[in-house]
């Protein structure tokens, strides 16, 4: 018989991190697939604030004149936070 372990994450509430917890726990979920990606087509992205559960970002690089920027790469980000660490997270370009 197998177990499968699985990685059990904080069960603290993200409202009650302090806030450079808050932009650990959100660039170790982007770190995986989010960063590289970006960083592939010669871009980026950079956390500027942290209201609530609205993630305020940044692109840089060739995301910042990206079309898809706005649209495709904001929901992936997206997708992934709530995934991996809060499903209220709404992520707002700045």
């Amino acid at each position: 018989m197998t177990r499968k372990i699985t990685k059990k994450r904080d069960k603290r509430d993200f409202l009650d991190l302090k806030i450079d917890d808050q932009v650990l726990l959100i660039n170790e979920a982007l770190s995986e697939q989010v960063y590289p990606a970006l960083e592939m087509d010669g871009g980026g992205m950079e956390i500027m604030d942290i209201e609530g559960t609205n993630v305020l970002i940044r692109y840089y690089g060739a995301c910042g004149n990206c079309p898809i920027a706005e649209s495709g790469t904001l929901v992936f980000i997206q997708n992934t936070l709530r995934e991996k660490v809060d499903p209220r997270i709404e992520v707002r370009i700045v």
